[in-house]
């Protein structure tokens, strides 16, 4: 089976939320913390509902039956899959649920559907970069399953979807330069919120989005982007303040499950 679309019901007790800090997925018994840590509570969602979200367009992992490598990074598994769900510095009252979407394949129905997956290189024309994998391609079998892309027994390079979190831990005071989100520097309180990525040669993160839900009553955080060898991306920065006391402010990388401002 694939696991394509997560959607979670956030638990809230009379109109306020509760606090059900990270959901993980566990697909054959391996911990995926590492690559898709969604946060559960109603203000920072991740994966809402699909009547919740705009268009209906859920979060997908990847794009299913497919035999491209760097599309096909849905979480594969062959035997089991189970949820694990922490909560934050508070008990959980109320009922809340994650729902899982995808496919489930008989093994002689897997080459017919995917035949051989390949690995072909991806172009970044935007800042004029090609990333190429030295993976072989694979015939699509039922042994073959978990050593697919999303799959637990990859062989390397391992290509997996990644999906995570961050809170800041401590204030942003606009005094001592950009609030970077790094687990070494104190600035995120769980190694699985660091989004501070020291790679080499051997390893890539290809970043398709990012989502922003800022202090709605103070409106503390003026703008937002990436960090990449020493550049902004984009030069100019996002904005992504908004205010609500004010009612003033813009935000175009708003995520969740409440209307954008």
């Amino acid at each position: 089976a694939e696991v394509v679309f997560a959607e979670i019901f956030p638990p809230v007790t009379g109109g306020a939320e509760e606090l059900l800090r990270k959901v993980i997925l566990v697909p054959d018994g391996q911990r995926y913390s590492e690559y898709v840590s969604l946060s559960g509570i109603l203000s920072s969602n991740m994966v809402p509902p699909k009547n919740s979200v705009w268009g209906g367009r859920l979060y997908s992992f990847g794009t299913p039956h497919n035999s491209n490598g760097l599309l096909s990074t849905t979480l594969k598994y062959s035997e089991h899959i189970t949820v694990e769900c922490l909560a934050g510095n508070a008990n959980i009252n109320a009922d809340y649920r994650v729902r899982l979407w995808g496919y489930v394949y008989k093994v002689d129905e897997l080459p017919a559907v995917f035949g051989t997956m390949s690995f072909l290189p991806v172009i970044e024309r935007a800042r004029g970069r090609t990333l190429t994998l030295n993976k072989s391609p694979i015939p699509v079998t039922g042994d073959s399953w978990k050593t697919l892309p999303g799959g637990k027994d990859q062989r390397i390079p391992k290509i997996n979807p990644f999906i995570r979190f961050a809170y800041n831990l401590v204030a942003t005071d606009a005094l001592q330069g950009d609030y970077q989100f790094r687990y070494d520097t104190g600035r995120v309180s769980d190694s699985d919120e660091n989004l501070y990525f020291d790679f080499d040669a051997l390893d890539a993160l290809v970043v398709e989005s990012i989502g922003v839900r800022p202090d709605g009553a103070l409106g503390n955080l003026a703008s937002t982007g990436l960090l990449i060898a020493g550049d902004y991306h984009p030069k100019g920065l996002i904005p992504t303040t908004w205010r609500a006391a004010w009612g003033i402010g813009d935000n175009p990388l708003h995520f969740g499950l409440v209307n954008p401002h």
